[in-house]
Parts: structure tokens; sequence; C-alpha cells
């Protein structure tokens, strides 16, 4: 409903900004990598949102990168997860971390996370280990570039999760357009 609040920023604390728009000031929750990005208050700033309605209460959530709001709705999708949850899994991991978790089912990374315990971690391997291809990778990478170098390395009989490492791994090292240099790439980290 509200995609995004650009405005200035009033005020900022770790878990809350307000920003100043025409007047009005919106009260938006944000994790600590988005406290961490914005400027000092009295600067312009634009925060991807997402509005969550409960019976007493609108919130919004905001978000520098569009890529965290999409892991934001990803990890409001697993049952038992509600926005606030969610927004301690974004302030104790980075999307990377935590997909390389879920893929490797490293239950103790995930359950180290504030807020996680060893059955909601085991619940949100379980539940998103299909559904995570859908957010794009923080690497700023074309997504079905990076799915289609780990379905190839999963065919020449890697697990999931190497291949998941070794992808990521070297698009972090550089910039590679290609899907079969991708590959090779990937198999020098593996």
């Amino acid at each position: 409903m509200i995609a995004y609040i650009t405005g200035i920023l009033d005020r900022k604390s770790p878990d809350r900004a307000v920003i100043d728009v025409g007047g009005i000031g919106y009260e938006i929750h944000i994790p600590a990598s988005t406290f961490s990005a914005l400027p000092e208050p009295g600067r312009q700033v634009q925060l991807h949102t997402h509005l969550h309605v409960r019976e007493d209460a609108l919130m919004l959530y905001g978000f520098l990168k569009i890529e965290e709001l999409g892991f934001f709705k990803l990890l409001l999708r697993a049952s038992r997860i509600g926005p606030n949850v969610a927004l301690n899994i974004l302030s104790g991991i980075s999307f990377d971390e935590f997909k390389s978790a879920v893929y490797s089912e490293d239950i103790s990374r995930l359950s180290s996370i504030s807020g996680i315990g060893t059955k909601t971690a085991k619940r949100l391997v379980l539940e998103l280990k299909d559904k995570i291809t859908e957010v794009p990778a923080e690497t700023g990478q074309p997504p079905d570039l990076a799915s289609s170098a780990i379905a190839g390395m999963i065919s020449l009989g890697y697990t999931r999760a190497a291949a998941e490492a070794a992808v990521h791994g070297a698009l972090r090292s550089e910039p590679i357009h290609d899907v079969g240099e991708l590959i090779k790439a990937a198999l020098k980290n593996v």
C-alpha cells in the first residue's frame, strides 16, 4: 500500500526512524542495518516500506535497500514469524548468510540470532528452503544468472549448499555476466 516514503529524517534510534513528509512525521520501524546507513537528522532519505496491519495498530517497517524489504517479506511468509522477529533476523544476519544457513541447515547459526530458538530455526529451514531463491541476492547480479549457475553445479553432482556458497563467493570476488564463466569461477571456490 505504501511502497516508500521520501522526506527529511527528523530523528533516528537503533530500532526506529521518524521521517517528516510535508509536516507529518512517520514513525518507521527499522533494522540495525538501516539504522547504521541512515544519514544524520535533517537530511533527505527514502525508505522502502511495508505496512503491517493489526487489529489495534498500523505499523510501518522501512529499509534502505529494496532487497532487505524482499527479505523481510519472505520472512513474514514463515509461520509464527511476525514483523518484530523478522526485524531481529534482519538485524542479526545478512541475507546471504541467512540463505547459506538455511540451505546448509545450520540450526545453530540461525538459533544464535536474538529471538530465534531451535524450534523456530528448524521451522525457518523447513518452510523457506524452497522459497528463498525468490528474493534476489545482495550481490546486485541478476537472480537468474546465480540460479542457473547453481543448477549447473547441482547437475555436476555438488550439493545445493556447496553450489550456493561457491557461486555467491565467485560473484562477490568479481562481476561475472555469463553462466559458463560463473560456473568456472565457482568451481575454483569448491
